[in-house]
């Protein structure tokens, strides 16, 4: 496996034609080995092996399918009137958790992909203002729709 360095020069680009030019390359051999290889006292330890992601079924995934579609229209009618995505309570840490469109969508659209959601951190400097739950979004939608 590599890695590749970018470049600040960006050549002789003409505006709206920039690109990085890759300048060096990385080996995975060049890297510093890991410290706690092959130690039982390994910090990372307790952390468990990927689970096996398991394919939809046709039922869920019309259900994934059908929710992309309401996200989709709820970013387009929202996001102008300054909601960034939604939130939901969970009850496992006591506390919201805000999504963004982009990741919401994108966490679907992997999931119709049968891959698992990519890890995200959470967005920095959040103003819970600017969320709503999803069953607002969607009765936003449904009224706007006159459904």
């Amino acid at each position: 496996m590599l890695r590749a360095g970018v470049s600040d020069n960006w050549g002789n680009c003409r505006p709206g034609q920039l690109q990085p030019r890759i300048d060096r390359v990385f080996f995975d051999s060049q890297m510093p080995e890991d410290p706690f290889a092959n130690d039982p006292r390994d910090p990372a330890a307790f952390l468990m092996e990927d689970e096996e992601f398991e394919p939809l079924s046709d039922e869920e995934r019309a259900g994934v399918q059908r929710d992309l579609t309401i996200a989709l229209e709820c970013e387009r009618m929202l996001a102008p009137k300054g909601v960034h995505g939604i939130f939901f309570y969970c009850e496992e840490c006591a506390e919201n958790h805000y999504f963004s469109w982009t990741i919401l969508i994108s966490n679907m659209r992997a999931t119709l992909a049968d891959n698992p959601s990519p890890i995200h951190e959470p967005g920095a400097d959040i103003n819970p203002a600017n969320y709503v739950p999803w069953e607002y979004a969607v009765g936003y939608v449904d009224g706007a729709a006159g459904r």
